[in-house]
């Protein structure tokens, strides 16, 4: 792949052109409507810790239900779950208010319940509620990114209404290629493609391959740099296999929304480039145009040593 590394230096620039440009109201690029985990009870979707604990499940166990309920709820619907199942522990969480007799106000005291919920998968009877999502036959694949992911063998999961890379299980999450939606700026094809190789660049950070710190809680510093590298390396990625030539308003937004929790490190910007042009180098390496260019490459040096040889000889 024909690419001067000073590409890097090109987006840094017009990145930093668009940070000064626009402010941090970053828009999520996927439908709000994203088919996710629900119960298949209410029908309502699970939100915030739940949708990470239920998606892990469903990778570990290798689940393609999107439907859950409680033993109970089963056991009411006349189901039953399959003996040795094991349930999969998510959270309740909500605000009781009280009346303070002494003072006539109301006191909100907050309440976090555990509980157990089961696969629709686990359970004999089971009918689900909605019909399975399927992907639209017409997205417009990049067939240069699926081919580079399927030679990483980077393993990734679609459905739900968020996306993220799993460190622990080391796979990755994206909502269906239907949900992405155009902006103003990029078709859907580059809002899937923009997502999916920011969270490739976490992948490429994991301990088994370039090693970057993950132990950062939400919100933290070293959580925040994480994000700047993903979307950094996001931008080089997409300019080096076609997806887009140059980084998007959003892009910037979302670097400008973790430059604010790091605005007391004014090295961390230029630190964060470096990674990412590393981390984008390491995916780039198993794309079918660099290996290409390394067997052309190889060949052209076999060809001019043959020349040489055949020259001493005739020399000789």
């Amino acid at each position: 792949m024909a690419i001067k590394q000073d590409i890097y230096q090109e987006l840094t620039d017009q990145i930093h052109e668009l940070i000064t440009q626009h402010g941090t109201d970053w828009l999520k690029t996927w439908s709000s409507k994203a088919s996710g985990n629900i119960n298949n009870i209410s029908g309502k979707e699970y939100s915030g810790i739940n949708i990470f604990s239920l998606a892990l499940s469903s990778y570990a166990n290798n689940f393609e239900c999107g439907e859950w309920m409680t033993y109970k709820q089963a056991e009411a619907k006349g189901w039953q779950v399959k003996k040795g199942s094991k349930g999969t522990h998510i959270i309740y969480f909500k605000i009781n208010e009280y009346e303070n007799k002494k003072t006539g106000d109301i006191d909100k005291v907050p309440m976090l319940k555990r509980y157990s919920v089961f696969n629709g998968d686990q359970i004999e009877g089971f009918i689900p509620c909605r019909e399975p999502a399927v992907e639209v036959e017409t997205f417009d694949n990049c067939d240069l990114v699926e081919a580079t992911i399927e030679a990483h063998e980077i393993t990734i999961k679609h459905g739900g209404d968020t996306a993220f890379f799993s460190p622990n299980m080391d796979f990755i999450q994206m909502p269906m290629k239907q949900d992405f939606i155009s902006t103003d700026e990029e078709n859907n094809q580059q809002t899937y493609y923009s997502t999916l190789l920011h969270e490739v660049t976490h992948w490429t950070g994991h301990k088994k391959r370039l090693a970057r710190d993950f132990s950062g809680r939400f919100g933290s510093n070293a959580y925040a740099f994480e994000e700047l590298v993903a979307e950094i390396g996001s931008v080089f990625l997409c300019a080096k296999m076609g997806v887009k030539a140059s980084p998007s308003q959003n892009n910037a937004k979302y670097l400008n929304n973790w430059l604010e929790v790091l605005k007391d490190d004014k090295r961390a910007i230029v630190k964060a480039f470096s990674l990412a042009s590393k981390a984008s180098n390491y995916i780039v390496e198993k794309s079918p145009v660099a290996i290409e260019e390394k067997r052309a490459l190889k060949e052209k040096k076999a060809r001019f040593n043959e020349k040489v040889y055949s020259r001493v000889l005739l020399e000789a």
